[in-house]
């Protein structure tokens, strides 16, 4: 006798469990929409975190000092950033839409909700305890630059282009600095050069959260142009109207003047003609001329 074999059933899976999972599968894949908090692109922001004061609801008023050693951080990501001396940061790859920020110190424990666009936006952010407002102002403030007319205890007088006569005041929070060295007041002189960063207060004053001492200095270098708008005959003296400062330009007898190209002399320098004139800049602010030209 032949040994009896035994046949394998084949396994049939029953039609409707094979059709409960093609339609679960399908469902499964239909059913997984993209996350509403998905960005479509990235931002960059540029900020300035200051204390603030006065804080009420969502309405806020800044004291204008920068917070320095503050986290800030993109809430849900791997995204943040240290602030400066000045209170400024910069973080890249923010999400673009209303971004929640988290701002962490030893005293400090707050979140903003801030709307990013597409590019770079600016913000400053005045934070107390646990309240973090956007306020009005930019990221850096004011940019003033130009000449130091006077010094004070703690002020600077700076004759801006733009802005004119400018008062900036200090405190124990700005950064004062010539390169990458810390310097003290004292060591700003009338007629250096400085490049200032500023908040608006109030009060219509200035307050300086950064000062920079530039290389043109008393002693420099320095070009004047635009419209005469006194002259000191007695003196040899005359004040130009810049773009928005007011130089006073004193001459001497190695001035050289030219009107329109041709040999002159200080007689030729009247209210409301066109000067361009270089210069070398003085103790008191005023620009000592090597050579006028009367446009």
């Amino acid at each position: 006798m032949f040994p009896r074999l035994r046949v394998q059933r084949p396994v049939w899976i029953p039609i409707c469990a094979l059709v409960a999972l093609i339609f679960t599968a399908s469902c499964s894949d239909s059913s997984s929409p993209t996350s509403p908090t998905s960005p479509a692109g990235t931002a960059m922001i540029l900020g300035t975190v200051v204390r603030g004061s006065g804080m009420l609801g969502t309405t806020a008023q800044s004291s204008g000092i920068g917070l320095s050693e503050v986290m800030v951080n993109v809430v849900s990501t791997d995204r943040s950033a240290r602030t400066d001396a000045s209170g400024n940061f910069t973080l890249t790859g923010v999400p673009i839409g209303n971004v929640a920020l988290d701002f962490s110190r030893s005293d400090i424990h707050a979140r903003a909700t801030v709307p990013v666009a597409a590019g770079t936006n600016a913000i400053t952010v005045a934070v107390a305890g646990s309240t973090a407002v956007v306020v009005s102002r930019g990221h850096a403030g004011e940019e003033i630059e130009g000449l130091v007319a006077a010094v004070g205890t703690d002020s600077l007088t700076i004759l801006d282009q733009r802005l004119g006569s400018v008062v900036v005041r200090t405190s124990s929070a700005t950064v004062l600095r010539h390169g990458h060295t810390t310097i003290a007041l004292s060591q700003i002189q009338i007629g250096m050069r400085v490049h200032v960063k500023a908040l608006l207060q109030p009060d219509n004053t200035y307050l300086a959260t950064e000062v920079k001492l530039q290389s043109d200095e008393v002693g420099g270098d320095h070009d004047v142009t635009g419209s005469v708008t006194s002259v000191n005959t007695a003196d040899r003296s005359f004040i130009v109207q810049t773009a928005g400062a007011a130089v006073t330009v004193t001459t001497d007898s190695s001035t050289t003047f030219k009107n329109h190209g041709s040999s002159a002399t200080f007689a030729a320098i009247a209210v409301g003609v066109m000067v361009e004139v270089e210069g070398v800049v003085q103790t008191d602010g005023s620009v000592l001329a090597r050579k006028v030209e009367i446009e």
